[in-house]
Protein backbone atom coordinates (compact mmCIF):
# COMPACT_ATOMS: atom_id res chain seq x y z
CA UNK A 1 0.00 0.00 0.00
CA UNK A 2 1.55 3.55 -1.59
CA UNK A 3 1.86 6.21 1.80
CA UNK A 4 -0.55 8.75 0.38
CA UNK A 5 0.85 12.43 0.78
CA UNK A 6 -0.47 15.93 1.13
CA UNK A 7 2.06 19.04 0.53
CA UNK A 8 0.91 22.02 2.14
CA UNK A 9 3.25 25.08 0.87
CA UNK A 10 2.67 28.72 -0.52
CA UNK A 11 5.83 28.38 -3.12
CA UNK A 12 4.36 27.18 -6.52
CA UNK A 13 8.34 26.12 -6.90
CA UNK A 14 8.72 24.20 -3.55
CA UNK A 15 5.47 22.58 -4.34
CA UNK A 16 6.29 21.19 -7.94
CA UNK A 17 9.62 20.22 -6.44
CA UNK A 18 8.57 17.73 -3.82
CA UNK A 19 5.32 16.57 -6.44
CA UNK A 20 8.53 15.44 -8.42
CA UNK A 21 10.20 13.73 -5.79
CA UNK A 22 7.36 11.81 -4.73
CA UNK A 23 6.71 10.59 -8.18
CA UNK A 24 9.94 8.75 -8.08
CA UNK A 25 9.71 6.95 -4.37
CA UNK A 26 7.29 4.11 -5.40
CA UNK A 27 5.42 3.48 -2.08
CA UNK A 28 4.25 7.37 -2.29
CA UNK A 29 1.20 8.63 -3.55
CA UNK A 30 0.83 12.27 -3.63
CA UNK A 31 -3.24 12.63 -2.62
CA UNK A 32 -3.52 16.24 -2.60
CA UNK A 33 -1.41 19.75 -2.94
CA UNK A 34 -2.18 23.00 -0.80
CA UNK A 35 -1.13 26.27 -1.28
CA UNK A 36 -1.81 27.85 2.59
CA UNK A 37 -2.84 26.33 5.47
CA UNK A 38 -6.39 27.33 5.29
CA UNK A 39 -6.99 25.39 2.36
CA UNK A 40 -5.49 22.50 4.07
CA UNK A 41 -7.13 22.68 7.11
CA UNK A 42 -10.80 22.20 5.08
CA UNK A 43 -8.68 19.23 2.96
CA UNK A 44 -8.43 17.33 6.28
CA UNK A 45 -11.99 17.46 6.91
CA UNK A 46 -12.92 15.10 4.33
CA UNK A 47 -9.34 13.43 3.79
CA UNK A 48 -7.00 12.34 5.97
CA UNK A 49 -3.44 11.46 4.46
CA UNK A 50 -0.92 9.32 5.97
CA UNK A 51 2.35 11.74 5.34
CA UNK A 52 2.22 15.63 5.42
CA UNK A 53 4.93 17.79 3.74
CA UNK A 54 4.31 21.43 5.91
CA UNK A 55 6.15 24.89 5.31
CA UNK A 56 7.11 26.84 8.30
CA UNK A 57 6.36 30.07 6.83
CA UNK A 58 3.14 31.03 5.11
CA UNK A 59 0.74 33.83 5.40
CA UNK A 60 -2.81 33.22 7.48
CA UNK A 61 -1.27 30.53 9.91
CA UNK A 62 2.05 29.73 10.22
CA UNK A 63 3.35 25.67 9.97
CA UNK A 64 3.81 25.70 13.49
CA UNK A 65 0.67 26.86 14.59
CA UNK A 66 -1.16 24.17 11.93
CA UNK A 67 0.78 21.21 13.11
CA UNK A 68 -0.49 22.34 16.52
CA UNK A 69 -4.12 21.54 15.17
CA UNK A 70 -3.22 17.95 14.09
CA UNK A 71 -4.32 15.17 15.50
CA UNK A 72 -1.97 12.53 17.59
CA UNK A 73 -0.83 10.38 15.29
CA UNK A 74 -0.62 12.53 12.22
CA UNK A 75 3.16 12.15 10.72
CA UNK A 76 4.33 15.43 9.24
CA UNK A 77 7.80 16.65 8.36
CA UNK A 78 8.50 20.13 8.10
CA UNK A 79 10.07 21.93 5.27
CA UNK A 80 11.67 25.81 5.40
CA UNK A 81 14.71 27.62 4.09
CA UNK A 82 16.35 28.32 7.65
CA UNK A 83 17.30 25.80 10.81
CA UNK A 84 16.39 28.18 13.28
CA UNK A 85 12.78 26.20 14.34
CA UNK A 86 14.53 23.05 14.39
CA UNK A 87 14.46 22.32 17.94
CA UNK A 88 11.02 23.65 18.27
CA UNK A 89 9.42 21.03 15.26
CA UNK A 90 10.81 18.38 17.20
CA UNK A 91 8.66 19.60 20.33
CA UNK A 92 5.83 19.37 17.61
CA UNK A 93 6.94 15.90 16.96
CA UNK A 94 7.30 16.25 13.45
CA UNK A 95 8.97 12.98 12.18
CA UNK A 96 11.99 15.69 10.49
CA UNK A 97 13.12 18.65 9.06
CA UNK A 98 13.98 19.22 6.08
CA UNK A 99 15.49 22.58 4.91
CA UNK A 100 15.26 24.22 1.69
CA UNK A 101 16.73 23.74 -0.70
CA UNK A 102 16.24 20.02 -0.48
CA UNK A 103 18.17 17.69 -2.03
CA UNK A 104 16.33 14.27 -2.83
CA UNK A 105 19.08 12.26 -0.77
CA UNK A 106 17.92 13.91 2.29
CA UNK A 107 14.15 13.49 1.13
CA UNK A 108 14.40 10.36 0.97
CA UNK A 109 16.03 9.83 4.01
CA UNK A 110 13.21 11.51 5.98
CA UNK A 111 10.54 9.46 4.21
CA UNK A 112 12.55 6.30 5.20
CA UNK A 113 12.08 7.73 9.12
CA UNK A 114 8.23 7.19 8.43
CA UNK A 115 9.13 3.79 6.49
CA UNK A 116 10.68 2.51 9.30
CA UNK A 117 8.78 3.96 11.84
CA UNK A 118 11.34 6.67 13.10
CA UNK A 119 10.59 9.68 15.28
CA UNK A 120 12.19 12.69 16.74
CA UNK A 121 14.02 10.60 18.67
CA UNK A 122 16.36 9.04 16.23
CA UNK A 123 15.77 12.26 13.85
CA UNK A 124 19.29 13.89 12.58
CA UNK A 125 19.60 17.39 13.36
CA UNK A 126 19.52 19.63 9.80
CA UNK A 127 22.18 21.29 8.97
CA UNK A 128 22.86 24.87 8.72
CA UNK A 129 22.09 26.40 5.10
CA UNK A 130 24.33 28.73 3.86
CA UNK A 131 24.10 32.02 4.11
CA UNK A 132 25.86 32.23 0.75
CA UNK A 133 25.31 31.45 -3.17
CA UNK A 134 27.17 31.54 -6.47
CA UNK A 135 26.07 33.83 -9.14
CA UNK A 136 27.29 33.04 -12.62
CA UNK A 137 27.32 36.58 -13.96
CA UNK A 138 29.50 36.32 -17.57
CA UNK A 139 31.93 34.38 -17.79
CA UNK A 140 32.93 35.01 -13.57
CA UNK A 141 31.32 33.09 -11.14
CA UNK A 142 30.86 35.08 -7.84
CA UNK A 143 30.06 33.99 -4.24
CA UNK A 144 27.56 37.14 -2.51
CA UNK A 145 26.42 36.36 1.39
CA UNK A 146 22.95 36.83 0.90
CA UNK A 147 22.66 39.72 3.59
CA UNK A 148 24.59 42.17 1.13
CA UNK A 149 21.48 41.42 -1.59
CA UNK A 150 19.53 44.62 -0.96
CA UNK A 151 16.84 43.68 -3.81
CA UNK A 152 16.53 41.64 -7.36
CA UNK A 153 15.31 43.35 -10.39
CA UNK A 154 13.58 40.99 -13.15
CA UNK A 155 14.51 41.82 -17.11
CA UNK A 156 12.84 39.19 -19.15
CA UNK A 157 15.07 36.13 -18.73
CA UNK A 158 17.92 38.07 -16.62
CA UNK A 159 17.71 39.37 -12.69
CA UNK A 160 19.99 41.53 -11.68
CA UNK A 161 21.13 41.05 -8.35
CA UNK A 162 21.78 44.90 -6.49
CA UNK A 163 23.92 44.23 -3.23
CA UNK A 164 26.06 46.76 -1.45
CA UNK A 165 29.20 45.66 -3.28
CA UNK A 166 27.77 46.55 -7.10
CA UNK A 167 25.51 44.91 -9.46
CA UNK A 168 25.92 41.33 -10.87
CA UNK A 169 23.55 40.39 -13.86
CA UNK A 170 22.20 36.24 -13.89
CA UNK A 171 20.60 34.48 -16.42
CA UNK A 172 17.61 33.21 -14.57
CA UNK A 173 14.30 34.09 -14.53
CA UNK A 174 12.08 35.42 -11.37
CA UNK A 175 9.69 32.52 -10.61
CA UNK A 176 12.71 30.31 -10.41
CA UNK A 177 14.16 32.22 -7.46
CA UNK A 178 11.28 32.35 -5.59
CA UNK A 179 11.80 28.94 -4.19
CA UNK A 180 15.00 28.98 -3.12
CA UNK A 181 16.03 32.49 -1.75
CA UNK A 182 15.60 32.49 2.05
CA UNK A 183 12.42 33.74 3.70
CA UNK A 184 13.23 37.47 4.66
CA UNK A 185 13.48 38.37 0.58
CA UNK A 186 10.00 38.90 -0.99
CA UNK A 187 8.23 39.13 -4.59
CA UNK A 188 6.41 42.63 -4.14
CA UNK A 189 6.41 43.26 -8.00
CA UNK A 190 6.45 41.37 -11.23
CA UNK A 191 9.83 42.98 -11.40
CA UNK A 192 11.31 42.84 -8.38
CA UNK A 193 12.19 40.40 -4.85
CA UNK A 194 13.18 42.54 -2.05
CA UNK A 195 15.24 41.77 0.93
CA UNK A 196 12.88 42.85 3.74
CA UNK A 197 16.08 42.99 6.18
CA UNK A 198 16.78 46.15 3.44
CA UNK A 199 13.62 48.27 3.65
CA UNK A 200 14.19 52.18 4.94
CA UNK A 201 10.59 52.73 4.24
CA UNK A 202 7.16 51.98 3.06
CA UNK A 203 5.07 54.37 1.50
CA UNK A 204 2.38 55.36 -1.32
CA UNK A 205 2.95 51.42 -2.54
CA UNK A 206 6.57 51.75 -2.74
CA UNK A 207 9.74 50.39 -0.87
CA UNK A 208 12.64 52.48 0.04
CA UNK A 209 15.77 50.76 -0.09
CA UNK A 210 19.09 52.77 -0.20
CA UNK A 211 18.32 55.45 -2.60
CA UNK A 212 15.89 53.13 -4.77
CA UNK A 213 12.44 53.25 -4.55
CA UNK A 214 10.53 50.25 -5.94
CA UNK A 215 7.08 49.82 -6.37
CA UNK A 216 4.34 47.25 -5.10
CA UNK A 217 2.21 45.97 -7.15
CA UNK A 218 -1.67 44.76 -5.94
CA UNK A 219 -0.86 41.31 -7.12
CA UNK A 220 1.43 41.44 -4.40
CA UNK A 221 0.66 44.25 -1.98
CA UNK A 222 -1.49 42.18 0.37
CA UNK A 223 0.86 39.21 1.46
CA UNK A 224 3.99 41.31 1.63
CA UNK A 225 1.94 43.59 4.42
CA UNK A 226 0.72 40.28 6.34
CA UNK A 227 4.24 39.46 6.54
CA UNK A 228 5.52 42.75 7.93
CA UNK A 229 2.63 43.07 9.91
CA UNK A 230 4.41 40.39 11.87
CA UNK A 231 7.06 42.82 13.36
CA UNK A 232 5.00 45.61 13.27
CA UNK A 233 5.06 47.74 17.11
Amino acid sequence: MKIQCLVIDDEPYAVNLLEEYISQVPYLQLQQKCYNALEALDYLNHFQPDLIFLDINMPHLSGMQFASLLPPGQRFIFTTAYSEFAAESYEKNAVDYLVKPITFERFLKAVMKVVNGGNTANADQPPAPSRRLFLKSGKAIIQVDYEDVLYIEGLRDYVVFHCRQGRHIVYKRMKDLEGILPVNFSRVHLSYIINRDHILRFEDNHITIGQERIPVSDKYRESFLQTINQRLL
